[in-house]
């Protein structure tokens, strides 16, 4: 194990121990308890995502162990799932996470459809800190500065290899997992995640859909706070799935 590798396995360890912790005195915790719990939360992630974001080499190689910790919360943001994008590519990222759907606790595979929200939306810094030093040390006209920063926007948006083709086998294990899945919760995350109707499910797809379309419908008439579920029938889900 490099220096490197050491060094982050630490913060991952810690980050591991400190949601560990948090999650056994969450009975116990008064309201200033939980919000000094959620701030040390925050703020470890960040710290760990910036460690992440600096070295893509031992990410990569630590992306098992960073995949670990991203299914054990809800990835509301991309603090993590944006330094292992960068690490290990797009593509390799929504496979693992596509697998990660298939196993694990209920909330552990609502936590990694969940993740996928991230992908599209990533960002690449590269591009936009290249022209941000080249502007620094020769300061760009506006005009060029405007029309260099929308070409490195494009590229920064832009992943290094194609993975649209994955969202399909995505959306069919997201849709597994709602149909099976008991607790109501964490359905409605899953709900988000796969759409009902696309032109590029797989054939294979339609029976689940199906149960996922009668299993929305029972929850969404009794509970009108499900948002996921009527979201799912509303046609406005699915990670990937172009409007």
């Amino acid at each position: 194990m490099t220096d490197q590798d050491a060094e982050l396995t630490a913060r991952l360890d810690a980050f591991d121990a400190l949601l560990a912790g948090v999650r056994c005195r969450g009975a116990e915790q008064d309201d200033h308890d939980d919000q000094d719990a959620y701030e040390r939360v925050e703020a470890a992630r960040l710290a760990l995502g910036a460690a992440l974001g600096a070295d893509r080499a031992a990410t990569a190689r630590l992306a098992g162990r960073v995949l670990g910790l991203l299914v054990r919360e809800q990835p509301w943001n991309a603090q993590l799932t944006g330094p292992l994008i960068d690490a290990i590519g797009h593509r390799a990222t929504l496979e693992a996470l596509t697998a990660l759907v298939r196993q694990g606790s209920w909330q552990q595979r609502g936590n990694a459809a969940a993740a996928a929200y991230h992908l599209p939306f990533h960002r690449d810094p590269a591009p936009l800190a290249a022209l941000a030093a080249e502007h620094r040390s020769s300061p760009l006209p506006r005009e060029q500065l405007q029309e260099r920063y929308r070409e490195a926007l494009r590229l920064a948006h832009r992943p290094a290899e194609p993975y649209a083709d994955l969202w399909p086998r995505f959306w069919l294990a997201a849709a597994e997992c709602f149909t099976a899945c008991p607790d109501g919760e964490v359905r409605d995350l899953l709900a988000l995640a796969f759409p009902l109707e696309h032109p590029d499910h797989l054939p294979e797809a339609a029976p689940v859909l199906a149960e996922a379309r009668r299993t929305a419908r029972r929850t969404a008439a009794r509970e009108p706070d499900a948002t996921g579920h009527h979201r799912l029938l509303a046609g406005s889900t699915g990670y990937g799935a172009a409007r």
